[in-house]
């Protein structure tokens, strides 16, 4: 469904990317001065991945701004792709972190160094508390996608900030040095698995596909079900972006009344935004007479 925003609401999303943005450099130097300090490559390790929050933050304001352009006789569909191409850049960067840090996690579990504790806890807490704020900011404005998926990058960090204070009194309390290898591993592979579930999303949007909670044969169904409507073919459903989907199709109906065959796409139209969010729909009518039965639903090329 389309969401009405205000100049406010833009305003209000623009200084929240910003402060995020602040939080997230200052959280990353100081994770990166501690490691360093420290020996700790679990801070390292989650200095980067601040830094590369920090980074999609910063892609995601710049993509926002961007988005708000209106659509041109150059770009007539509009800019709100912006936002997608930025995070398919940042979450494949995302996996190429991923791979160096559980390189260097294994060369610390195969030649373990000695590890500061004490830093590793009071810098971890310095950043838990940025990380808090940042998810405090993000969290007043989540009305667009876009800010949620930023909210829930933060919620994640915060929690491998808590890994990494756990780890670190588990090395002043134990001496266990392998513990800090083991953590940085961990916030890889949460990496892996959160990079790659949004990658497939970015990918889906890119490659036009359907929503992947709508079913088209049922779609198709209620269509064919409103009386008039002889047959729905050649459907198209994709996501222009993440707010918005949109459908293209030819139907056939019974109705040769030009007037009466508009009201019938009125219904059809009402019907898939109301049941389905589709909110671009363009239909083209024809005779059920003049129809090839031999034709696809999905409107496959031969």
């Amino acid at each position: 469904m389309a969401h009405a925003h205000t100049g406010r609401d833009h305003e209000e999303s623009g200084w929240r990317y910003l402060v995020a943005l602040v939080l997230n450099i200052g959280i990353a130097l100081a994770e990166l001065v501690g490691g360093v300090l420290s020996g700790s490559l679990s801070l390292i390790a989650d200095a980067a991945h601040n830094a590369s929050d920090a980074a999609s933050i910063g892609v995601s304001f710049v993509a926002w701004r961007i988005s708000k352009r209106e659509p041109d006789r150059r770009r007539t569909f509009g800019y709100r792709r912006a936002e997608t191409i930025g995070a398919l850049i940042n979450l494949t960067t995302l996996f190429v972190i991923g791979v160096y840090l559980l390189y260097e996690a294994a060369s610390r579990l195969i030649d373990p160094q000695e590890i500061g504790g004490w830093a590793m806890v009071v810098v971890g807490v310095i950043a838990f508390v940025e990380d808090l704020a940042s998810v405090w900011v993000l969290s007043k404005n989540r009305g667009s996608l876009n800010m949620k998926s930023a909210f829930l990058h933060m919620v994640a960090d915060t929690m491998a900030t808590v890994g990494v204070i756990i780890g670190g009194i588990l090395v002043l309390l134990f001496d266990i040095a392998w513990i800090d290898p083991v953590v940085t591993a961990a916030i890889a592979v949460y990496i892996f698995i959160h990079a790659y579930r949004e990658i497939r999303h970015a990918i889906a949007l890119l490659m036009e596909s359907a929503p992947a909670d709508l079913d088209l044969d049922e779609l198709v169904g209620q269509v064919e079900a409103i009386a008039g409507v002889e047959d729905l073919h050649h459907v198209h459903v994709w996501q222009p972006d993440e707010t918005r989907r949109a459908l293209e199709a030819h139907v056939a109906v019974s109705e040769r009344d030009l007037e009466k065959a508009d009201q019938l796409k009125k219904r059809i139209k009402a019907l898939l935004l109301d049941r389905y969010g589709i909110g671009h729909a363009m239909l083209e009518i024809e005779l059920a007479a003049n129809v090839d039965h031999d034709r696809d639903v999905i409107g496959r090329e031969h």
